[in-house]
C-alpha cells in the first residue's frame, strides 16, 4: 500500500495513524488470469485498487463483438484512471454494470467495499477533499477527454495520447487489448507504431 499511499500524498498530508485507519478498511485479494471479477448486469459495489497484474473492462455490442472500455495495471499514467476497477455508477445507481471485469495475468488487488468507502470518506474532511479531487482528475477529466477523443479524434491522434497519457503501455499490454481500447483493427495499430518510430 506505499504507493496508494504515495498516490494520496500528492493531494493530502496523512500521517501514520490515518493511514493504518485508511487500511484497515481494505482485503488483499489475489486472483488468477482470465478470471471474470465481475460481470455486467450485476451491480458493481467494490473499489479494486491494482497492485500487480494487469486486467481490463469491456462490453460486448449486439453482435458479440468486444470492446475494451479501460486497461488496469501498475505504471505511470497522466491520470491514475488506471489504478482503479470500479463502476460508481452502477453502484450509486443501483443498476446493472455495462461492463464485464477481467484480469489478464496473475493478478493482486486491494478491495473494499464502496459502501465502507463512504463511511471512512464520511469520518473527515480530509478524504472527502481527496474523494473530490480524484473523481474529477481521475474519472471525469479522464472519462471525458476519452469519450471526446473517441467521436472526435483520427487513429493517430487517439495512438499519440495513448502514448502522453500512458508511456508505457506498450510493454505492458499486449496489441489486440490496446488496438480495442482505441477502437481500431490490430492491423492499424501496426501501421501506427512503424509510423510513430
Amino acid at each position: 500500500m506505499k504507493y496508494f499511499r504515495k498516490m494520496i500524498e500528492h493531494h493530502i498530508p496523512v500521517n501514520d495513524d490515518e493511514w493504518a485507519s485508511a487500511c484497515e478498511i481494505f482485503d488483499i485479494k489475489h486472483v488468477k488470469k482470465g478470471t471474470i471479477v465481475h460481470r455486467a448486469g450485476e451491480v458493481f459495489s467494490e473499489i479494486w485498487f491494482i497492485k500487480s497484474g494487469l486486467a481490463r473492462s469491456y462490453f460486448s455490442d449486439m453482435n458479440g463483438k468486444e470492446h475494451t472500455w479501460q486497461l488496469y495495471f501498475r505504471g505511470k499514467s497522466k491520470h491514475g484512471l488506471n489504478h482503479f476497477m470500479d463502476d460508481s455508477v452502477s453502484f450509486y445507481e443501483k443498476s446493472g454494470s455495462m461492463l464485464h471485469f477481467e484480469t489478464l495475468e496473475d493478478s493482486t488487488f486491494y478491495v473494499t467495499s464502496l459502501d465502507a468507502l463512504d463511511k471512512f470518506i464520511s469520518r473527515d474532511k480530509k478524504w472527502a477533499l481527496l474523494a473530490s479531487k480524484w473523481i474529477h482528475n481521475t474519472y471525469y477529466s479522464a472519462t471525458y477527454k476519452r469519450v471526446l477523443s473517441l467521436m472526435s479524434e483520427t487513429a493517430a491522434q487517439r495512438y499519440a495520447r495513448l502514448l502522453d497519457e500512458y508511456p508505457l503501455i506498450l510493454k505492458q499490454v499486449k496489441s489486440y487489448h490496446i488496438a480495442s481500447y482505441l477502437g481500431v483493427a490490430p492491423q492499424t495499430l501496426s501501421k501506427l507504431k512503424n509510423e510513430s518510430r
